[in-house]
């Protein structure tokens, strides 16, 4: 009989009060992040954003994503029966916090794989809506690639986050050997081929953390990864920002209000930002998000 691999588990870590106090990272958990980063290509912190920013954002951004859900132009993820949707986060004074688009923790972890002055060129949002359909195994990004760690994701849902309401559904250890010659069924699919996810499957199956509300996960852009369907009424978001290396030759800029400019704690890490004015219409977006490194 063949022995069936043990569920892998995401590396989850939880800051200590003097971390909490100081935004740095001991060397413990930053050891155990690094180390996840390498050997999984995720790692998660448990109580890195505070609640009541998540609970100001939540309260805002769940009429406004049914107000998107309702306009036939909004971009689906994956096709209309995946329920999910392609959502700008609020672009106002009130709505942007540190430790959602730049946090301290995320970012001393990320900087240890990328190097110091790492870039943060995207802040977006997706959010999932009661669905039957999930979304194929994939990956970001189209484009050959370097073949070391080029960009990190921050994602950090609004709520608590299970199977039950979509928790992201990810490959541990898939971005060591994503390739993409190998990997995608056609130059514009970021799809994994059926053969490489069962040979994958049975070295390190897929799964579905669930996480409480104030954690974030930090994930490798090459990490194979795919939305599950929200089973529950409540729609839920999930926000994301990206970093990548000072290397990493690109024009992508993230908008944020002018409003802000002088008032965010960024640290060591650099804002790629186009500043929008006053009254900016944040909700209609943009998907044509180019993460390809310029020659």
């Amino acid at each position: 009989m063949t022995e069936q691999p043990k569920e892998p588990r995401v590396t989850l870590i939880e800051l200590s009060p003097s971390e909490l106090a100081s935004k740095k990272l001991g060397s413990h958990n930053l050891q155990a992040a690094v180390e996840a980063l390498h050997r999984d290509g995720i790692v998660a912190i448990k109580n890195a954003v505070n609640i009541a920013h998540l609970d100001k954002l939540n309260a805002r951004m769940i009429p406004e994503a049914k107000d998107l859900y309702a306009r036939p132009e909004t971009h689906r993820n994956f096709g209309k029966n995946t329920g999910n949707i392609q959502q700008e986060p609020i672009l106002e004074d009130d709505y942007i916090f540190d430790d959602v688009i730049a946090n301290a923790w995320a970012t001393e972890a990320i900087q240890c794989m990328l190097g110091p002055q790492s870039t943060v060129r995207f802040y977006s949002a997706n959010t999932a809506f009661k669905a039957t359909d999930r979304q194929p195994p994939h990956i970001d990004v189209t484009f050959d690639f370097p073949k070391v760690p080029f960009g990190y994701c921050v994602n950090i849902n609004l709520v608590d986050t299970t199977p039950e309401n979509g928790a992201t559904e990810v490959w541990l250890g898939s971005h060591v050997d994503t390739d993409k010659d190998i990997l995608h069924i056609s130059e514009d699919s970021m799809k994994v081929k059926p053969e490489l996810q069962e040979q994958r499957r049975k070295i390190s199956p897929p799964v579905q953390p669930s996480l409480p509300k104030g954690s974030l996960i930090i994930r490798d852009f090459r990490l194979w990864h795919a939305g599950r369907p929200n089973l529950t009424d409540e729609p839920r978001v999930m926000l994301v920002s990206v970093q990548f290396p000072r290397w990493y030759r690109s024009n992508l800029k993230m908008r944020l209000p002018a409003s802000v400019r002088h008032k965010l704690k960024w640290r060591d890490a650099v804002p790629c930002v186009e500043w929008m004015p006053e009254g900016y219409d944040y909700l209609q977006g943009a998907h044509d998000h180019d993460f390809v490194l310029l020659p």
